[in-house]
């Protein structure tokens, strides 16, 4: 996070160890002023001499602001009233003689050097319940608690941090509920610097500085060996392997690698198989010979195993869990391939009825030139694919010269309709579907342990859920990348008006392609309408790139969204995303982002 905050920080601590910020969210550039005014109101202003932050109204009678020894800042009235307090409105961490009231809550900050809001709160609701939750980021709005004090629910009052160090939830009678953090015992507390933070990573914490000795903070672990950050700067967008689990064929390459134990860990319950009654040795050979098993997790209850795992069931192809069909199977399920959903240029999709859901059925019509060992490689990349913004493949069919793909069924069909054909959609759902899009294709790109260039990446390829969240869909043309490959070279691959420019000459063929596509699709979900149209009233808009780029250049972007009243009373986001399809849609690849920026 670039720019300045207005914080309050342990002044004798070595490391810069900031305990509250006014503006975290919204950080200013050099040049700006914190200033009491006349008027008698505490501002942030920014070096345009933008208001960025107040605590009060300026109709409040302030007369003076200060810094206690406790980190509290007070301001106060002439009459030494105090009218706002930083201890009433933390940030992520809570000082000795701080008190937390009702529906009061303290907010994690994002990572270890971003202060803005992160994705955990500490609350004390309404309600009289102390909890932990995650939050809907980048909202902070409470989705799960994961900690709560369970005997006293419903019976809180205030959470009090004590000078002995002991932070306890009380009763409205001041009665001690339930401890959260014991007092120090056989040490003086105020021989310690303390606070309690909110962690970054959802863990509340209890901090403890000794005022005679230089703290430094231990180092975080780097985790395994294997397994590397997604984003070294933001560590909570997780981990991604290093390596590549199968060969260009889809088979494990069992011999390379190995079981590492971790004792007292824990998974949040995700597998797709629990067996009880198998070994830990039956475990590790069962999670080895798998491609798409990465985990073995096993407890032990009343002297009985029950392990999790990744096996084969009868319907499991080896080395892949996904689940394989007969041909008569999927022509009875779409009624003999008669409820047609659309067609393209590898095959035809129908609607099919399985026992436990509807499914998307794709009938291939021709295979590649190097047919099996393809179509299984390809089959088995698309089914390790996990994403919220991709379509799931639920198994296929290879039965003679038959081949079939099963998809999860979109009911609000694909963005195309959604865009062209339909009453014009609204502008959030167009920039939430958009933002969808980009998460996609970033995990393809970047996230899979096989990279993934999708190839043909269009409005017709884009479905929509039950919630109108974008999916992307269509891998019949994608191209597969090794963990150490970033460029391959293939024949011309995607639809025209979407196709990058260097598929016509002759150029290595990178992610940078799917880039270029999606940019000339942000442009068509900005304006609802396709990139080339030629009934239309100006000869100069029958290009949608160029008629964009002429309106930006020329200031006039309102031209391109006048008719959405939605969409023009946010300009600003509009221009935002102009700028971004422009920098996608750029001639020279290495001009493009990447699809994570």
């Amino acid at each position: 996070m670039d720019g300045f905050l207005l914080s309050i920080w342990f002044d004798k601590i070595p490391e810069k160890t900031v305990v509250w910020s006014a503006n975290r969210n919204d950080p200013v550039e050099k040049g700006s002023i914190v200033k009491l005014t006349t008027d008698g109101n505490l501002v942030i202003k920014d070096q345009k001499g933008r208001q960025i932050w107040s605590p009060i109204s300026a109709d409040t009678g302030i007369s003076y602001a200060a810094l206690l020894d406790t980190g509290n800042l007070v301001i106060a009235s002439q009459d030494n009233t105090i009218l706002w307090q930083s201890f009433e409105n933390p940030t992520d961490t809570l000082l000795p003689t701080q008190t937390m009231k009702l529906d009061t809550q303290v907010i994690a900050q994002y990572t270890e050097t971003n202060y803005s809001s992160g994705r955990y709160k500490f609350m004390l609701q309404r309600d009289g319940n102390l909890l932990l939750y995650t939050t809907n980021f980048p909202s902070n709005d409470a989705v799960a608690p994961y900690w709560s004090t369970q005997d006293s629910i419903g019976t809180g009052f205030q959470v009090i941090f004590n000078q002995s160090g002991a932070i306890y939830l009380a009763a409205r009678n001041d009665t001690l509920l339930n401890t959260v953090f014991p007092a120090l015992e056989s040490t003086p507390t105020q021989d310690f610097y303390m606070r309690a933070t909110v962690d970054y990573d959802g863990v509340l914490r209890q901090y403890a500085y000794p005022k005679s000795t230089v703290y430094k903070r231990s180092e975080m672990a780097e985790g395994m060996d294997c397994y590397t950050f997604i984003d070294p700067n933001d560590i909570r967008k997780g981990c991604r392997l290093n390596f590549s689990f199968c060969d260009d064929e889809g088979s494990q390459q069992t011999n390379l690698f190995k079981i590492v134990m971790m004792p007292s860990a824990d998974w949040f319950d995700s597998s797709y198989e629990q067996f009880e009654g198998v070994t830990e040795d039956w475990c590790r050979q069962a999670c080895l010979s798998d491609c798409f098993c990465a985990l073995a997790m096993g407890n032990l209850f009343y002297g009985s195993k029950k392990k999790q795992a990744m096996v084969q069931s009868q319907k499991v192809m080896p080395s892949l869990y996904l689940e394989t069909f007969t041909y008569s199977e999927l022509e009875k399920a779409t009624n003999g391939f008669k409820d047609e959903l659309g067609h393209g240029a590898f095959g035809t999709v129908c609607k099919g009825d399985l026992a436990t859901e509807p499914a998307a059925v794709k009938k291939l019509d021709k295979m590649e030139r190097h047919g099996e060992q393809e179509f299984k490689a390809e089959v088995t990349a698309i089914g390790r694919t996990n994403h919220k913004n991709l379509v799931h493949l639920l198994g296929y069919c290879k039965e003679g010269q038959n081949r079939l793909l099963v998809y999860e069924y979109m009911r609000n069909g694909s963005l195309a309709k959604f865009l062209f054909e339909n009453s014009r959609p609204n502008w959030y759902e167009r920039t939430r579907i958009a933002l969808g899009i980009a998460e996609g294709l970033c995990y393809l790109h970047e996230q899979c342990s096989s990279h993934i260039l999708h190839c043909d990446i269009k409005p017709e390829n884009i479905l929509l859920d039950d919630t109108f969240s974008a999916r992307i869909s269509d891998f019949g043309l994608s191209k597969f990348l090794k963990n150490d490959q970033s460029r391959t070279t293939t024949a011309i691959r995607g639809t025209k008006g979407y196709v990058a420019p260097e598929w016509f000459k002759n150029m290595a063929i990178t992610i940078k392609v799917d880039v270029f596509s999606f940019g000339i699709l942000l442009l068509e979900v900005i304006c609802c309408r396709k990139n080339f149209e030629q009934d239309v009233e100006e000869e100069e808009e029958m290009i949608l790139a160029d008629w964009v780029y002429d309106c930006y250049k020329s200031r006039t972007l309102h031209c391109l969204v006048e008719k959405d009243e939605e969409a023009m009373k946010d300009m600003k986001k509009v221009k935002k995303f102009v700028m971004t399809a422009i920098w996608c849609i750029q001639e020279d690849p290495s001009l493009r982002p990447m699809m994570k920026k």
